[in-house]
C-alpha cells in the first residue's frame, strides 16, 4: 500500500487538501484516512467521513510521542484487516514529522508499504512568522518533506508568495514547492513532483527526538492531560496537553442544541481579537447545528470563514491557543445557543446544558 503523510501547522489547509485527494483517488482506490488531532474534540474526522475513504480517528494525544504505540498498532491493524491501496495520515499540526516517519518506515511494515509520500502543507499567510518564532521545528518539518504545497496563495500578494517559496526551497533545495489555493493542485504536476523527489527512506533505528520548540534541540516532550466532563447533554473536554510552546485546547460537544448563526459569527470574530480576554487563539474550528441546517466555522491564520455543511451527529467546537480562559470561552459558546432552544428547555423544566 501507499502511505501519504500530509502534515503542516495548525490551520494550513491539510483537511481541505485531503478532501480533494479523496475526490481524485476515492473512486479508483481503497483508501483509509488516519486522523490525529490536537485536543480532545476532533472535527476533521467528521469532515472527512463520507468523502470517499474510511476514516479512522486516533485518540487525543500526539502520534509522534505519547501515541506512538497506538499509531503503530493502528497502522498494523489497518494493513491486515482493511488492506487498503492507500493510507493517508493526517498528524496533528504540532507533531514532529520525523518521528511519524520513523514509525511508518519501521521494519514491521517493510513488506506492506510500497511507497511513502511526505507532503508538507504550508500557509503562505503565516509561514514566515511561524519560521521566525519556531525556527528549529519549521526547518525539521521542511527538511523531512519531499513536496511542499504553499497554500492560501490567493490571500497574499505575489511578492510575499515568492519570498515564502524561496524560504522553503532554501531550507530544502531538493523539495519541489507548488503554489496552491484552497488546497487545489494540478494532479499531473503533483504526481510528477513526487515521482522525481528523493526517496523518503531513512536508516533503520535512526531516531528524531525533537518536538515543537524554539531553541533547544532533542528535548523530551511531556504531555499532561486532565479531562472534565459536565452533565446533561453537554460534554466538555479540557485537554491540558501542551507542547513546548504552551499550546492547549478547549473543546465542547453538544448533542441536541441549536445555535444562533449570527451569535457564532460574532464569537469567532471576537476570538480573532487580541483583547478578547479568552487567550491567544491560533486556531478555532466548529461544526454547528443552526436554524437553517449545519455550518462549518473556522478561524485560521487570523481569518474567519464559514460554509454550509451536511448534517452531522452533533455540534462540536475545538479551540487551540495559549493561556486559554476556559471558563470565559465556555460561557461564550454557551451564550450562542439559540433563544428558541433556551425557551424550550426552560418550558420543559430541564436544562439541556448545565
Amino acid at each position: 500500500m501507499i502511505v501519504d503523510i500530509i502534515f503542516g501547522f495548525l490551520g494550513s489547509g491539510k483537511t481541505t487538501f485531503i478532501i480533494k485527494a479523496l475526490e481524485k483517488w476515492g473512486a479508483e482506490e481503497k483508501i483509509v484516512v488516519l486522523v490525529n488531532e490536537f485536543g480532545e474534540v476532533g472535527i476533521d474526522g467528521d469532515l472527512l467521513t463520507g468523502q470517499g475513504g474510511d476514516v479512522v480517528e486516533m485518540p487525543s494525544g500526539c502520534i509522534c510521542c505519547t501515541l506512538q504505540a497506538d499509531f503503530r498498532a493502528q497502522m498494523l491493524e489497518i494493513s491486515q484487516t482493511i488492506k487498503p491501496d492507500r493510507v493517508i495520515v493526517e498528524p496533528t499540526g504540532v507533531a514532529t514529522i520525523a518521528q511519524v516517519r520513523s514509525i511508518v518506515e519501521a521494519q514491521l511494515f517493510e513488506h506492506v508499504i510500497e511507497k511513502i509520500n511526505n507532503v508538507l502543507i504550508a500557509d503562505a499567510t503565516g509561514f514566515m512568522d511561524l519560521y521566525k518564532a519556531n525556527r528549529h521545528f519549521v526547518e525539521s518539518q521542511v527538511r523531512n518533506a519531499q513536496l511542499a504545497l504553499l497554500n492560501k496563495c490567493d490571500r497574499v500578494d505575489k511578492r510575499k508568495a515568492m519570498v515564502t517559496q524561496g524560504a522553503l526551497s532554501a531550507i530544502n533545495p531538493e523539495m519541489t514547492v507548488l503554489m496552491t489555493e484552497f488546497g487545489a493542485v494540478d494532479w499531473a504536476e503533483y504526481q510528477f513532483a513526487l515521482s522525481t523527489a528523493p526517496s523518503s527512506g531513512r536508516r533503520v533505528g535512526e531516531k528524531d527526538t525533537t518536538h515543537m520548540g524554539g531553541e533547544g534541540e532533542g528535548r523530551p516532550v511531556h504531555h499532561h492531560e486532565e479531562h472534565s466532563h459536565e452533565g446533561g447533554g453537554l460534554h466538555v473536554h479540557f485537554n491540558e496537553a501542551e507542547d513546548e510552546l504552551g499550546y492547549e485546547s478547549f473543546g465542547c460537544v453538544y448533542h441536541e442544541e441549536s445555535f444562533d448563526q449570527w451569535a457564532l459569527e460574532a464569537l469567532f470574530e471576537r476570538l480573532k481579537a487580541s483583547n478578547s480576554g479568552m487567550g491567544e487563539i491560533v486556531r478555532a474550528k466548529g461544526i454547528f447545528r443552526v436554524a437553517d441546517g449545519w455550518m462549518l466555522m473556522e478561524l485560521a491564520s487570523g481569518e474567519f470563514s464559514s460554509q454550509p455543511l451536511r448534517p452531522s451527529t452533533g455540534t462540536k467546537i475545538s479551540i487551540i491557543g495559549k493561556g486559554l480562559d476556559r471558563e470565559l470561552i465556555g460561557a461564550a459558546v454557551k451564550g450562542c445557543i439559540s433563544a428558541e432552544n433556551l425557551i424550550e428547555a426552560t418550558s420543559s423544566g430541564t436544562a439541556k446544558a448545565q
